[in-house]
């Protein structure tokens, strides 16, 4: 049960109750220590047969064997880091419930499971180098974490339970036999990230409505349908994609970007109505009209075109405060409709416009 307040609505991980019983247990100092050094299973044996709280935290980058397991340990009120442990083979932990600081697992060459049936709390997962791990297993799932990241693993799926409305950070990245990343998260504050994972892999993030920062790199599909509110930038760079469609997208704080999407032909931004930096439309290469943002009105920095599209036409477009590069490989192309018979007749204001068709050259 979840016994402790929705992290969006002011309460905090520091709210869980912790039955009377465990209370008992943690008057024994070991319990108090800031940090546990864990050489050996010895060391955590000892540790768990007299406490199931430690209140500080668990470190471990000298290990001598190759199954580490937590025994009935409950709460970690620290941090968790195994580091650069190379015959670590399986970490196990059957009744670890939360961990109230960051899990860390890096450089671990060996480790091939990773098992925490009960873990219902966590605030960062930092996972990074470990090379062979593909099992993973929280089977009750998480209901409260803020940050994840995961890269250069061999996990071959990422699935966040519907618990978890909020993360701060959700990086993503090489990851090379990770096919599909899929979250009912709602709003991410600090960073959305994926990059650089399998080449057939699928981000479905179907309720996300409000992110800070967004960068999609090297997917064959995203869902990113309910997005209204992007703060700062948003990128799609170098896709597999043949379609984008962003249906409820309104407005942009900083730059959006859509760059060397190859396979892209379907691209739609029908809500687009601000943009509050540049918008860099570049190399996509199957482009033939940038026509997708209909309802665009402002754009706060630059505008960049290069491709081979025939036509470029945002209707509803009154304000450029940056300048403008155009050039299109395509001898269809008409430069005058944006550079404008007199120089008060543009919408853009910020300075040069600069447009190049096929071969003709206009500025």
């Amino acid at each position: 049960s979840n016994n402790y307040a929705n992290p969006t609505y002011g309460g905090s991980q520091n709210d869980i109750k912790i039955p009377e019983e465990y209370e008992k247990e943690n008057s024994k100092e070991i319990c108090l220590k800031e940090v546990h050094y864990i050489k050996h299973q010895g060391d955590l044996n000892n540790l768990s047969t007299q406490c199931q709280i430690i209140e500080g935290s668990i470190i471990i980058n000298d290990f001598e064997d190759p199954i580490l397991d937590f025994g009935v340990i409950n709460t970690i009120s620290g941090d968790l880091k195994i580091s650069n442990v190379s015959n670590l083979v399986r970490v196990i932990a059957p009744h670890l419930n939360t961990i109230k600081r960051s899990f860390l697992l890096y450089e671990l060459t060996s480790l091939t499971s990773v098992s925490f049936p009960n873990l219902k709390s966590v605030d960062t997962i930092n996972w990074k180098i470990l090379p062979i791990l593909s099992t993973i297993s929280f089977d009750s799932g998480i209901d409260y974490i803020r940050n994840i990241i995961i890269s250069d693993t061999s996990l071959v799926g990422f699935n966040l339970k519907d618990n978890v409305k909020e993360l701060n950070i959700l990086n993503i990245n090489n990851n090379r036999f990770l096919e599909s990343i899929t979250t009912n998260v709602k709003y991410i504050t600090e960073e959305l990230a994926i990059s650089a994972n399998a080449r057939n892999v699928m981000a479905y993030f179907p309720r996300l409505q409000w992110a800070n920062n967004i960068t999609i790199r090297d997917t064959m599909s995203i869902d990113i349908s309910n997005i209204e509110s992007v703060n700062a930038s948003v990128g799609f760079i170098e896709n597999n994609f043949q379609s984008l469609k962003v249906p409820k997208l309104k407005n942009v704080g900083g730059t959006l970007s859509i760059i060397e999407n190859f396979n892209l032909n379907d691209a739609e931004f029908p809500s687009v109505v601000d943009i509050g930096g540049g918008l860099m439309i570049v190399n996509n290469t199957g482009i033939s009209k940038i026509n997708f943002f209909p309802k665009l009105s402002t754009i706060g920095g630059a505008i960049q075109f290069f491709g081979n599209f025939k036509d470029a036409s945002l209707n509803k477009l009154k304000l450029v405060k940056g300048s403008a590069i155009i050039k299109s490989n395509s001898n269809q192309f008409d430069c005058t409709k944006w550079v404008g018979v007199e120089e008060n007749t543009s919408v853009i204001r910020g300075g040069r416009i600069d447009c190049t068709a096929g071969s003709k050259n206009e500025v």
